[in-house]
């Protein structure tokens, strides 16, 4: 019973270290399938996805939601200080040596006033394999609090980096920003290359995006302050109103499909993993309705606003190719997260005035 008591204990620390290790430390996670990490985050956001929708007021619902993400990351740190003693307690009683105690609660007291350097001297280590695991225990406590409590700045400067770019989209109205309004809104004459360094700013954005939600991998769960605002539907509008240029006679190639490349591959690594099959055959299904009547009121729309557009069967084909390449795992992440159905302008009392257009949609 005690070599099975070892044994448990041993691989309990030792996945705690590997959890803790790629969670924090390396660039590269790749989470298993009974970490801590892995099993909280999924397990957990099921729960409150559930609770959440229950809710009939969204501004309710989004604080229930914005508090999960910070609360996760203090309850994981919890989970593997917990684990971790465990383990160590498990390994004590097993090996024995240890003065003092006489049963697995005294082994798991003795491995908590080790692990937090408490040393109150009533149970101490005799031998000499428990003395040297004494001193790894420790090192091993300290070096996980380090860790969480030294994660923590970078966590949190990245989501600031995220949601201040957030603060930037907006198409001048206080309504819903639409691709197309936002598109209209920063080119008012109809030159598509006036928003070459629009998109190449939120090309740069999508990039650092990427970057910092595979390497933090909860921060997609990080809510935004504002009501109506989500990091990933903002994503989706600047991601179609990109597209909105790829049926612009002289735009392919240029800043807004670099953009739109870069969602693509942010949001298949968001994705990896998941299965997202249900949401790319309902895309193929309305592809295949042939319904092409938003389509047709958006070309008509830029058209009509002095935009020099393909012919509109070559536009139609190039942009469904390409929205077919993001827009399945796009819409699985809003429905994952259960963000919001639209990003929602900035309340400042002034309006930009323009005629209203329907577009694509996201």
């Amino acid at each position: 019973m005690q070599v099975i008591a070892v044994v448990v204990g041993v691989v309990l620390v030792l996945s705690v270290l590997a959890d803790a290790l790629n969670t924090l430390v390396t660039t590269q996670t790749s989470s298993g399938r009974y970490w801590l990490t892995r099993v909280l985050y999924t397990r957990t956001w099921s729960m409150v996805r559930v609770a959440g929708r229950a809710m009939s007021s969204d501004r309710r619902r989004e604080r229930f939601y914005g508090v999960f993400a910070p609360v996760s990351v203090i309850a994981l740190l919890m989970a593997w200080v917990l684990q971790q003693i465990v383990g160590f307690g498990l390994i004590w009683w097993g090996i024995g040596g240890v003065g003092g105690a006489t049963g697995l609660g005294d082994a798991l007291y003795f491995s908590g006033v080790v692990y937090f350097t408490l040393g109150f001297g009533e149970i101490v280590p005799v031998d000499a394999v428990p003395r040297v695991g004494a001193l790894v225990e420790a090192f091993s406590g300290v070096l996980t609090i380090a860790l969480v409590i030294g994660y923590l700045p970078a966590l949190y400067s990245a989501y600031s980096e995220r949601e201040q770019k957030l603060l930037m989209l907006d198409d001048g109205t206080e309504d819903r920003i639409t691709p197309t309004s936002l598109v209209l809104a920063r080119c008012p004459d109809g030159d598509p290359r006036s928003l070459d360094a629009f998109f190449a700013d939120w090309e740069a954005w999508v990039a650092q995006v990427m970057e910092t939600h595979t390497t933090f991998p909860m921060l997609v769960l990080f809510r935004s302050q504002n009501v109506g605002q989500s990091w990933i539907t903002g994503l989706g509008v600047v991601t179609d109103a990109a597209l909105h240029l790829e049926f612009v006679e002289g735009s392919q190639g240029r800043a807004p499909y670099w953009l739109i490349r870069r969602c693509i591959r942010l949001l298949q690594q968001l994705t990896d993993g998941h299965d997202v099959s249900a949401y790319r055959a309902q895309f193929d299904a309305d592809v295949a309705s042939g319904d092409d009547t938003l389509f047709r009121e958006l070309y008509e729309t830029l058209r009509s606003r002095g935009f020099p557009v393909l012919p509109y069967e070559e536009a139609r084909r190039h942009s469904l190719d390409l929205r077919a390449r993001y827009a399945p795992n796009l819409e699985y992440l809003i429905d994952l997260l259960d963000a919001p159905r639209g990003f929602w302008g900035h309340a400042v009392g002034h309006r930009l005035e323009r005629s209203a257009s329907r577009d694509l949609g996201s």
